[in-house]
């Protein structure tokens, strides 16, 4: 986590400086842009920090979160699996999933109309925009019907092994 929480920090500042720059150049001074992107990035690094160590523990580590993550993507249950920790990571993912099967549309297709009036009226840069998101689409519409799949076999194996106990 240490290593990873400065990494988010750059990303995040850099990702919201260069977009300010791109969309609204001289709308603010420079160092109003900085310091902007100082307080933005402080504030994403201390949410994202905060609800990647929740999961972390809620899972049992580190370790263990990477262990289910990989089960998850997989579609398979390891013989040495924490049955309880591992049950409920799997539900937590699968009730995420569920409801990103519709929560993805529709916030990408209202990101999608938005964008465009953006297009249209103001900067063309926005028709970026407009390609970002329909890929997110099209990439929420493909994957999340895969990982859902996969998480119920994960389920059902692990309920298969808890009824066998």
């Amino acid at each position: 986590m240490p290593v990873l929480l400065p990494v988010l920090f750059l990303f995040a500042g850099g990702t919201w400086f260069v977009i300010g720059l791109l969309v609204s150049p001289r709308d603010m001074s420079l160092l109003g842009r900085v310091v902007a992107t100082v307080f933005y990035a402080g504030v994403m690094t201390a949410f994202f920090g905060v609800w990647i160590s929740r999961a972390r523990r809620r899972a049992g580590g580190a370790t263990q979160l990477t262990d289910v993550q990989r089960g998850l993507k997989r579609g398979e249950v390891p013989e040495d699996a924490d049955l309880g920790r591992w049950s409920a990571t799997v539900e937590e993912h699968h009730r995420q999933l569920r409801q990103s099967l519709w929560s993805g549309p529709v916030v990408f297709g209202v990101m999608i109309v938005l964008a465009l009036c953006l297009a249209l009226t103001s900067t063309p840069w926005w028709w970026f925009g407009v390609a970002i998101f329909v890929a997110f689409l099209l990439f929420s519409v493909i994957t999340t019907p895969r990982a859902l799949a996969k998480a119920e076999v994960v389920r059902e194996e692990l309920r298969r092994r808890a009824n066998r106990r």
